[in-house]
């Protein structure tokens, strides 16, 4: 009887509602000579995410290329049920941004983190999927 009690806490315990982070957009704009990286996350759970959330912007120029970090955030204090946040990033704040694309396609990677979520969100978008505006 005691390993049923056991059994039936730790049932009710997985299959409590938990809260969790995704990355629900990556969108790199460009106005001129100026672009503009956008990462929106989302909690699609039932119950507030508690932070700091933490989301990682990388870039490389192919799928051969390592990643390189080019900005994390971790400004988020807690991320309510159903809700999203966005941040933006622009070239301006980084060289190698800038560099990437002047070189034509070049691939974006956002990673969104929170303590106690069950799985990392990660989205990963090229530049050509993502453009808007000339």
């Amino acid at each position: 009887m005691r390993n049923l009690f056991v059994a039936a806490v730790i049932g009710a315990v997985c299959s409590a509602a938990y809260a969790d982070v995704a990355v629900e957009d990556v969108l790199a704009r460009r106005q001129g000579a100026d672009i503009n990286v956008r990462v929106t996350v989302n909690n699609p759970a039932k119950t507030t995410q508690k932070g700091p959330v933490k989301i990682t912007l990388s870039v490389r120029q192919t799928s051969n290329d390592q990643w390189q970090v080019i900005k994390t955030w971790t400004d988020i204090s807690k991320l309510a049920a159903g809700n999203r946040v966005s941040r933006d990033f622009f070239q301006a704040n980084h060289p190698l941004l800038h560099q990437l694309a002047e070189q034509g396609a070049f691939e974006i990677k956002a990673v969104a983190e929170a303590p106690g979520a069950p799985k990392v969100g990660e989205k990963v978008v090229s530049w050509k999927d993502t453009m808007k505006g000339h």
